[in-house]
C-alpha cells in the first residue's frame, strides 16, 4: 500500500473535516438582501444594453489592477491556458474514477474525444463538442504539443494534492455556479470550483491556484464560495473553501461563515464598483470618438 504523503493527507482532512460553523439563516438573509441592493444600485448606472459577468479574474484585476479593467475585451479566445483546466479536469475524472492509469494517458484520451466529438459534430449535430475541441482540432503538431504538455502539467497538479480514496463521491470540475441578481439588474456572478465534495450534507470547494499564494486570497477563495452561497439555501451553503497552490506548495483554508461571506461580499461589490466606472469610461470614450469623428466629417464637407 502506497504511503500517502503528509501534505496530501493534510489538505484532505482539512477539505473533509467535520463542519464547525452554521450560518444562521437570518444572517444570510439579511447579507444578500444588503448585496442585491448594491448591485441593483450599480446595475443602473451601466450604459443602456450592457451586462456585467463577473468572474474570479475580474474580480482579482478589479483588486490589483484597479486601471487595466477599461482595457480588457470580454471577447474570449481560446489558448493552450484557457483550455488546459477543461481538459485537465476530464482526465483527472478519468484517473479517478479509474479508467485511465495517470494523467498522460488521460489526457490523450481526452483530447482523442474531443476530436471524435467535433468531427461528429460538424457531420450531423448528433453530439455536442466540448467547447475546447474544434479550436483544437484546428491547431498543427506543435500547438497540439503545447495544449497537451499544459494539461497533463494541470491534471498532475490536482491528482496528486488529494487523497481521493478518503473523498467520497467528489465532484470534480462540475458545472459552475451562476447567479443572475434580481429584479433585471443586468450584473450575473459566475463561480467556479475544481472539486466538490460534501462533509455534512453541505458542499466543501478545492480550487486550484496558480503560481504563489496571493495577499488577498480570502477573496479569492471566499469568491466561489459566496457565489455557490446565492444559489443555494443558508443550510447547504458551502462550509469551506480549501486553496492550493501546488508551484509553490502553498495550501490555505477559508471557512465560510457570516464574516468571511460579508467580507466576501464587501470587496466583491468594490470590484462591480471597479467595472461599472471601466465601462462608463469605456461608452464615453467611444462616444467622444464617434462625436470627433463626425466633427471632421462636417468641417471638412463645409470646407
Amino acid at each position: 500500500m502506497t504511503e500517502v504523503p503528509a501534505r496530501v493527507a493534510w489538505l484532505t482532512d482539512a477539505l473533509m473535516a467535520p463542519v464547525a460553523d452554521e450560518v444562521a439563516p437570518a444572517a444570510w438573509a439579511q447579507l444578500r438582501d444588503e448585496l442585491v441592493r448594491d448591485l441593483r444600485a450599480l446595475g443602473a448606472e451601466l450604459p443602456d444594453g450592457e451586462r456585467l459577468q463577473v468572474d474570479a479574474f475580474k474580480v482579482r484585476l478589479a483588486q490589483r489592477h484597479p486601471d487595466r479593467c477599461i482595457s480588457i475585451d470580454d471577447t474570449f479566445t481560446p489558448s493552450p491556458r484557457t483550455c488546459r483546466r477543461a481538459v485537465g479536469v476530464a482526465a483527472v475524472n478519468r484517473c479517478v474514477r479509474g479508467h485511465s492509469p495517470n494523467p498522460a494517458v488521460a489526457v490523450a484520451a481526452v483530447l482523442a474525444e474531443g476530436l471524435e466529438d467535433a468531427a461528429v459534430a460538424d457531420r450531423s449535430g448528433a453530439v455536442r463538442a466540448p467547447w475546447w475541441a474544434r479550436w483544437y482540432a484546428g491547431l498543427p503538431d506543435g500547438g497540439r504539443a503545447v495544449v497537451r504538455a499544459e494539461a497533463v502539467t494541470w491534471a498532475t497538479q490536482l491528482l496528486t494534492s488529494v487523497d481521493w480514496q478518503q473523498v467520497p463521491r467528489p465532484v470534480i470540475g462540475g458545472r459552475d455556479d451562476w447567479w443572475q441578481c434580481p429584479a433585471g439588474t443586468p450584473i450575473v456572478f459566475k463561480g467556479r470550483a475544481d472539486v466538490r465534495a460534501l462533509v455534512d450534507r453541505r458542499p466543501a470547494l478545492l480550487v486550484v491556484g496558480t503560481g504563489c499564494c496571493p495577499a488577498d486570497w480570502r477573496v479569492e477563495l471566499g469568491y466561489p464560495g459566496l457565489v455557490a452561497a446565492l444559489c443555494r439555501e443558508a443550510r447547504v451553503s458551502p462550509c469551506r473553501v480549501v486553496g492550493v497552490w501546488p508551484q509553490s506548495g502553498q495550501i490555505r483554508i477559508l471557512p465560510i461563515d457570516a464574516a468571511a461571506l460579508r467580507a466576501t461580499a464587501t470587496a466583491v461589490v468594490a470590484g462591480v464598483a471597479t467595472w461599472v466606472d471601466s465601462r462608463i469610461e469605456k461608452e464615453r470614450a467611444t462616444r467622444d470618438s464617434v462625436s470627433g469623428a463626425l466633427s471632421v466629417s462636417v468641417d471638412g464637407a463645409l470646407a
